[in-house]
């Protein structure tokens, strides 16, 4: 009798564990929302879903680097209309020098020109979270390849003669492109590059404003500075008006080469709208292999709830009997 009653015991004790195991992974059902908390919880779903999430993981860092990209080219766009307004400025000034060379301004207005050529070449050196925008794939200080130990360790530099106060500007970059994977199928160029921006060699549209410059400061065939109340000859007054036209052209060839820009920026938002899309339709999807029916859920529990109740008051009577049938 003893050991029959053991053996019911153990059979009742081992469906208590079940229904324990049972209620514990449906508490964690309740909690997480997840129906699938295990690897034996139908193994078929467990990979569909891993895969899933796996899309959506890969989707989502492409978005992430693309919104990196997509800040560091509107800077870049930004920048280079700061650059085109600058030489606006500068053409405006070369106009304005021709109308009033006999009111001896002209040397103030080739100060300000200067100015804004120096204006023109921090902008041309400005880096996006340590990068340099337009220096090609040299994008920092220690890829910059100095052809004079005295010059400085970024893409354009301005040199000045120190007796005659000419100057020159010279790149130090290179005219490469970089490109990303803005998915798993297409890249994209995401610069522009110096000759894009400032013409053959990266500095050729410095050339028509270096001769303004020199024109409006300088003396005739010397490098003897204007007195103040000097005037520009009639040669001068044509030579400043075909430069000026030069100018423009440069002008509207920069604006045209950030527009091409802005629609390489445009086509990069444009997939990251797409995968933004893609990554809920599959959370959706994920969802729907993962998450738990809580409703149903809830009702199971409950039944849990029931049927261990119960099986443990059956079970300490099931123990009382038999203690007192051995004793």
């Amino acid at each position: 009798m003893r050991i029959s009653t053991r053996m019911g015991y153990n059979t009742l004790a081992n469906n208590i564990g079940r229904l324990q195991e049972q209620n514990y992974f449906d508490s964690l059902r309740e909690a997480t929302g997840k129906d699938i908390q295990c690897i034996a919880d139908v193994p078929t779903r467990l990979m569909d879903s891993k895969k899933l999430i796996a899309q959506k993981n890969m989707k989502e860092n492409y978005m992430f680097h693309n919104d990196y990209t997509i800040s560091e080219m509107r800077y870049g766009e930004d920048i280079a209309r700061a650059i085109a307004d600058d030489m606006q400025k500068i053409r405006e000034l070369s106009i304005n020098s021709t109308t009033v060379s006999i009111d001896g301004t002209v040397n103030t207005l080739a100060v300000y020109i200067k100015g804004l050529v120096n204006d023109m070449i921090r902008n041309a050196n400005s880096d996006f979270n340590g990068k340099y925008l337009f220096g090609g794939t040299m994008t920092t200080p220690n890829s910059i390849t100095n052809a004079n130990p005295g010059m400085n360790n970024m893409p354009f530099e301005l040199i000045e003669d120190p007796d005659t106060g000419r100057f020159e500007i010279v790149f130090k970059g290179n005219n490469d492109v970089r490109t990303v994977n803005k998915d798993s199928h297409s890249n994209e160029v995401i610069n522009v590059t110096a000759n894009q921006l400032f013409g053959a060699d990266g500095i050729d549209y410095f050339s028509p404003i270096i001769e303004i410059y020199n024109i409006i400061q300088y003396k005739p065939g010397t490098d003897e500075v204007r007195d103040v109340y000097d005037y520009l000859t009639r040669e001068e007054i044509q030579q400043i008006a075909d430069l000026q036209v030069i100018v423009a052209k440069n002008i509207e060839s920069i604006d045209r080469e950030t527009a091409i820009f802005a629609s390489r920026r445009d086509r990069i938002e444009t997939i990251n709208l797409q995968m933004t899309e893609e990554v809920v339709r599959l959370k959706e999807v994920i969802g729907l292999k993962e998450d738990v029916d809580i409703l149903q859920l809830l009702k199971r529990l409950a039944q849990e709830e029931n049927a261990l109740q119960y099986s443990l008051n059956a079970a300490a009577k099931v123990h009382q009997y038999s203690l007192f049938k051995y004793i």
